[in-house]
């Protein structure tokens, strides 16, 4: 599945905290950015947001859907990664 399509994230990022080594997608632990589970790539990072409500939530994304989204590229470039986080 391409995400090139994906929708604008409409809450910040907060931080982007990178899996290392990336993992196989199993189970309920998916690309959460893909809609019913439909990418089967190597889960590289979690995502961290703000809702409206000032609720964090966590995204796990793949390296496609990390390397182009506008929002996610313009977060790296200027707050870099965050420390490693664990799967």
């Amino acid at each position: 599945m391409s995400h090139a399509a994906t929708r604008e994230m409409r809450s910040p990022f907060l931080s982007i905290h990178p899996y290392l080594p990336a993992f196989e997608q199993h189970g309920k632990v998916i690309c959460s950015m893909a809609t019913s589970g439909e990418c089967n790539k190597k889960l590289v990072a979690e995502v961290r947001t703000e809702f409206r409500d000032g609720s964090v939530h966590h995204w796990r994304v793949c390296g496609e859907w990390l390397t182009t989204h506008p929002s996610a590229i313009a977060h790296i470039e200027t707050n870099g990664f965050q420390e490693p986080a664990t799967p």
